[in-house]
């Protein structure tokens, strides 16, 4: 078949089905009834746009028809040849919606047609369908756990945060050193496939990283949207991780400096710094259009998604007391849920903070679910102030639970580094109020680490490591990621590969078979 046609009139009306003998007559050619004479031709064509396009599992994607004199209701649409599509081939609506199968943990590639039976034209379109997540969420009879889906078993993250730093300068021209892993000009494969190997061998199956947006050549374009190239550095480091199994958790920390993603909040400066971010109606909508646009960057480059093992909205989420609206002690304010919250009562203050977590995590989840719905979603936290006091004179507070608990978070991050003479552990759980949420989602640990000024050796610091994660698995710790794997950048801390990689060497699961062991 093909998906255009130039048809003569000079026929006989008997010899044209009714359907195409009224699209003949509204393309202007005259009623003749026998073949007395030429008298017009019409084109009568079908163009499917695009001709390929990549989907997430269980995602949807909306063809669009060109129709030259014909109209959608004239169309047939197809799957593969089957009318409609059906379950494991995914289907198809009317109006040329295709969605895609669900459960497939390989890539599949189908056929989509857009067929006329009266003119016997059509128009086809490939579309492949990316493998679903392997890893997902499933509760059992005591705690929910995490579960390898392709082989219904389970799965217990063990890994490293694998961090690359660099002197970034801002737009208003202020230089730091930040996170650089993926920016353009810096990425470094050569050095990325090393480390993944290593960790490979050491038997880690989980790696966290984090998108950077504060600067040139970062994830905003300033052209606007996302840098194709470094979304590209991003897809590079995904393939190799699922080439050494594993998996990976994509983290950020602010929304890009470029790319047209601009903090619109009306209400500035009433609402500013970190509580603009959070609690404002429409920074919260530009946040979703940022994870709406990396998604779908990310699916429009065929990145295997399968590799990821969650989206993490932030990497450490708080609130600044310091700046408004929390700074106000009268008022009332209105947050992104359309709530009022009156500034002048404690209760009424902490209902927003605890209101705006569970807002901005789902709203941006579901947007996320659209694009990629076997996506795994999570929020990181670090150690909120109290009951038991810590961080001193901090500006950033926070409440994880239970607001947490009530979101529709997959699992929830929780970042607790051992300090002695600081918290314990069992302090670090009641600040952060999880104990007895533990049956509602996976809590993961996917910040733990050892500081020099704690630690006089790497060595040393490899048994307080080790200890600290044995003792967290009484609390039902689902997951560790040391924080780092090999960033001598950051000289504060030291990372797996210190010291000949004393840390390491005590915490890879090919040596340390069970991470809940002493």
């Amino acid at each position: 078949m093909i998906s255009s046609k130039s048809l003569p009139l000079c026929r006989s009306r008997a010899m044209l089905t009714v359907l195409a003998l009224a699209t003949c007559l509204a393309a202007g050619c005259k009623n003749n009834s026998t073949c007395t004479g030429f008298q017009c031709d019409i084109t009568v064509s079908i163009t499917l746009v695009p001709q390929s396009a990549q989907v997430a599992a269980g995602g949807t994607y909306p063809f669009t028809l060109h129709l030259q004199h014909l109209n959608s209701s004239q169309i047939v649409w197809k799957v593969n040849g089957i009318t409609g599509g059906n379950s494991s081939i995914g289907t198809i609506s009317g109006t040329g919606v295709y969605t895609a199968p669900v459960g497939s943990y390989t890539e599949i590639k189908v056929t989509v047609t857009a067929y006329n039976p009266d003119f016997d034209i059509s128009d086809q379109a490939r579309v492949a369908v990316l493998a679903a997540h392997n890893i997902g969420v499933r509760q059992t009879t005591t705690f929910p756990e995490f579960v390898d889906n392709s082989t219904n078993k389970p799965f217990l993250p063990r890994g490293n945060n694998y961090i690359r730093l660099a002197s970034l300068t801002d737009p208003n021209g202020n230089a730091s050193l930040t996170h650089s892993t993926f920016n353009v000009g810096h990425y470094d494969g050569v050095r990325a496939e090393a480390a993944l190997t290593a960790m490979q061998a050491g038997g880690y199956n989980a790696v966290r990283v984090f998108l950077q947006g504060c600067c040139q050549n970062t994830i905003g374009d300033p052209s606007g949207g996302l840098s194709s190239g470094y979304v590209a550095n991003v897809v590079d480091f995904l393939q190799r991780a699922q080439a050494h199994g594993v998996y990976v958790i994509i983290t950020s920390e602010w929304l890009p400096a470029f790319g047209g993603y601009n903090l619109n909040c009306p209400q500035y400066p009433t609402f500013n710094d970190v509580n603009l971010f959070h609690l404002c109606a429409g920074t919260v909508a530009t946040t979703v259009q940022f994870w709406q646009d990396f998604v779908s960057a990310l699916i429009s480059k065929g990145a295997p998604l399968q590799a990821i093992l969650a989206y993490e909205l932030v990497n450490e989420y708080y609130y600044n007391s310091a700046v408004g609206p929390l700074s106000l002690t009268s008022g009332t304010v209105t947050a992104a849920n359309g709530q009022a919250y009156d500034m002048g009562s404690a209760t009424s203050r902490q209902a927003m903070m605890d209101d705006g977590l569970v807002f901005f995590t789902n709203q941006i989840r579901a947007a996320i679910l659209a694009l990629d719905p076997t996506a795994l979603v999570t929020v990181g936290f670090f150690v909120p102030q109290g009951p038991n006091p810590t961080r001193i004179g901090d500006n950033r507070v926070i409440t994880v639970y239970p607001a947490m608990a009530n979101s529709m978070a997959d699992f929830v991050d929780l970042h607790a580094y051992p300090l002695p003479g600081d918290l314990t552990l069992d302090q670090i759980a009641q600040n952060f109020g999880f104990v007895g949420y533990q049956q509602q989602k996976p809590i993961m640990m996917a910040e733990f680490g050892g500081f020099m000024s704690e630690y006089a050796t790497a060595a040393d610091a490899a048994v307080g490591l080790s200890a600290w994660q044995s003792q967290s698995c009484t609390y039902h710790f689902d997951g560790w990621l040391l924080w780092t794997w090999d960033t001598d950048e950051q000289t504060e801390l030291w990372n797996a590969n210190s010291s000949s990689g004393a840390i390491n060497l005590k915490l890879a699961p090919v040596a340390k078979v069970d991470p809940c062991s002493p």
